[in-house]
């Protein structure tokens, strides 16, 4: 698809715009008959049914951050009793800063830190699951080669599925009960890297690459 200011080339004056530039031209925009699919548009929350067995249990939020952002502001999500929980979220690309209980207490499935992210800060992902049933929790952490600082509590969970853990080799420092997962099983950090307080569970084992 030709850029905004490809288009205006076509129509300059003095110029005669052919039907091929006229098309598209015209195919650079929605009509306003024209349904925008949700995976078209940024900076979107969208509700998402869950469905468990057959049978609804209600709506979650799915989040989808915007290219232009640097930083999640503290307790942005915090859960407090609000009508929906977050279950998805897409960070994006720029992302270098998960605030203070950005994500706390909801009911996050999945997280998958952006390649520039440096700094997840305390308790950003901490206490996630279901409050109506406690049924969906976590159960993947994928972190970013980049990722500098994980701060105290950052992903304190009491009730997840997750087993498996990857520290990327560029992570410097760990915060107090920042892993204090029960479910883990296996953890990979990087040689050096002080673990000591991160509430890893004793039954866990951690190789250190």
């Amino acid at each position: 698809m030709k850029t905004k200011e490809e288009l205006k080339l076509y129509f300059e004056n003095g110029n005669k715009p052919t039907q091929e530039h006229f098309w598209q031209w015209q195919e650079s925009y929605w009509h306003k008959d024209e349904k925008i699919p949700q995976s078209a548009i940024s900076n979107l929350e969208k509700l998402v049914p869950l469905i468990t067995n057959n049978e609804f249990r209600g709506s979650f939020l799915s989040v989808t951050f915007p290219d232009t952002i640097k930083k999640i502001a503290d307790g942005a999500y915090n859960y407090q009793g609000f009508l929906y929980q977050v279950r998805e979220i897409i960070l994006n690309e720029g992302l270098e800063e998960v605030g203070r209980s950005a994500f706390g207490s909801q009911c996050i499935k999945s997280v998958k830190t952006p390649t520039t992210l440096k700094i997840i800060k305390y308790g950003a992902f901490s206490s996630q699951v279901n409050a109506n049933d406690a049924s969906d929790t976590l159960e993947e952490i994928i972190l970013n080669e980049g990722l500098e600082v994980i701060g105290d509590y950052a992903f304190n969970s009491s009730n997840t599925k997750l087993k498996e853990l990857y520290i990327p080799n560029t992570v410097q420092s760990v915060g107090l009960n920042a892993f204090a997962i029960p479910s883990l099983k296996s953890v990979s950090a990087p040689r050096g890297l002080d673990l000591s307080n991160a509430g890893i569970p004793e039954t866990a084992t951690i190789t250190y690459r």
